[in-house]
């Protein structure tokens, strides 16, 4: 029995280097692209061409057995917010590690954590880069959010003996096929990873990709353990006031929308504003480099519009409130009447719903919510949410609760109940991730 797990561990040994090899090769050839793609993208996002040395692991050495945390971008970030603020009141001793990949997401790790957190850029994912980094943070837990695997990271740790936790973890059905076809890699990746699924089809498809089944448990989402503090709560309403002060009586707001997205918006609102000219929107594309582009867009509709960086809510006198920088979305979610989900009519899969469900409003969106599915059925099933596929319907049903408030708040106490009742998942990823520390 013995000689037989003694082999199958050998194999599996096997297994797990041969792919890693054989991936390293890959990248040592391409691992100049990912520098020509940030140049690319700095075109429109000029952040792109600063902190190189960090995306090549160089950064300041931390103390050792801290705890690393990566999350992609924005919404990752946020996400993480109530762990970050729990792990740093559980283990004040451990420093905290913070990557992201955009510039977008650095961002926001600055507004939210400043110097509490120590936060850098995430290496690209060569063997050498990664190596650099590790050196510097030589961490006693490495936490992922939602969906990042990266091949060269998930073996660094491995051979640190450094034990890794996919956290708030999901994967769609349209992600799965596409990581099956590289399966030879992603088995060998996942071999030791501990996952905290959100939802049961999450740990489904993570099993069909070769997960462990004693390292996977199903914990929700710590989305849901959203909490909007008293001083936000007043902010917000003070500049909802200031905003129904000027003369606005409806605000509705699309968050996060995408290039596609803002026409079908804009011609909705121009319909509203031909029998409800009172009506304010919001508009917060998911990428502030766009908002040139949105402005321009707004202007051939031959519609009014104010910047948020240029004005207060207390000056706003235009029919469209442009948010163009990052950071605002949650407090201007506090003004709002109504909120719609961008990147659902593009398929991008849309965003969190489950912050203007906190809020308190009815949610609107697209066809599109595949990242989101499991949430978005909840709120759909309780009333909170309901999906619009043409721009007729969407002014329609902007409309509709225009003229009946009292559904509003139907809608709105729905939404505030789907959350209260699916929260609990952050204390349950605390106890899958307080032994792996204890151990170091």
């Amino acid at each position: 029995m013995l000689k037989r797990k003694s082999l199958n561990d050998f194999a599996s040994e096997s297994k797990f280097l041969l792919a890693n090899t054989l991936y390293g090769l890959i990248v040592t050839i391409i691992w100049p692209l990912f520098f020509i793609r940030l140049w690319l993208r700095s075109s429109s996002a000029p952040a792109y061409r600063q902190r190189w040395l960090e995306r090549c692991g160089f950064i300041r050495p931390q103390v050792p057995g801290g705890i690393h945390l990566h999350a992609v971008s924005v919404g990752e970030v946020i996400a993480a917010e109530p762990l970050i603020k729990q792990l740093r009141s559980d283990y004040p001793e451990r420093p905290l590690i913070l990557t992201t990949t955009t510039p977008t997401g650095s961002e926001r790790a600055k507004n939210l954590f400043g110097d509490d957190v120590y936060h850098c850029y995430a290496p690209f994912d060569w063997l050498p880069f990664v190596y650099q980094f590790f050196i510097q943070v030589k961490p006693a837990l490495c936490i992922v959010m939602e969906t990042e695997l990266w091949p060269s990271m998930l073996f660094m740790c491995r051979r640190q003996a450094i034990p890794v936790v996919i956290a708030n973890a999901r994967l769609s059905d349209k992600s799965k096929q596409g990581y099956l076809r590289i399966n030879w890699l992603v088995a060998a990746m996942l071999r030791d990873v501990h996952i905290a699924a959100q939802y049961a089809v999450d740990a489904d498809n993570f099993l069909a990709l070769g997960a462990q089944t004693q390292l996977l448990q199903v914990t929700g989402s710590i989305k849901f353990d959203i909490k909007i503090s008293q001083s936000l709560t007043v902010e917000a309403g003070s500049m909802r006031q200031s905003l129904l002060d000027n003369g606005t009586q409806f605000i509705w707001l699309a968050a996060s929308t995408h290039a596609g997205e803002d026409e079908s918006i804009l011609q909705a609102h121009q319909t509203l504003l031909q029998d409800n000219a009172e009506t304010l929107l919001i508009l917060a594309p998911r990428h502030p480099e766009r908002c040139d582009k949105v402005a321009e867009l707004i202007e051939q509709y031959q519609l009014t519009y104010q910047r948020s960086s240029l004005t207060s809510t207390s000056d706003c006198g235009a029919q469209i409130l442009l948010i163009d920088s990052i950071g605002q979305l949650i407090k201007f979610y506090g003004t709002a009447d109504l909120a719609f989900i961008g990147g659902s009519i593009v398929p991008h899969g849309g965003h969190n719903p489950i912050e203007p469900a906190a809020w308190g409003m009815p949610i609107l969106a697209g066809p599109h919510l595949f990242n989101f599915s499991h949430v978005s059925q909840l709120l759909q099933n309780a009333g909170a949410l309901q999906l619009v596929n043409k721009t007729e319907e969407l002014a329609q049903d902007v409309r509709y609760y225009i003229e009946y408030p009292s559904q509003r708040e139907v809608a709105a106490q729905a939404g505030r109940q789907v959350v209260a009742s699916n929260q609990g998942a952050l204390q349950r990823l605390l106890v899958l991730i307080d032994p792996l520390l204890r151990r170091y």
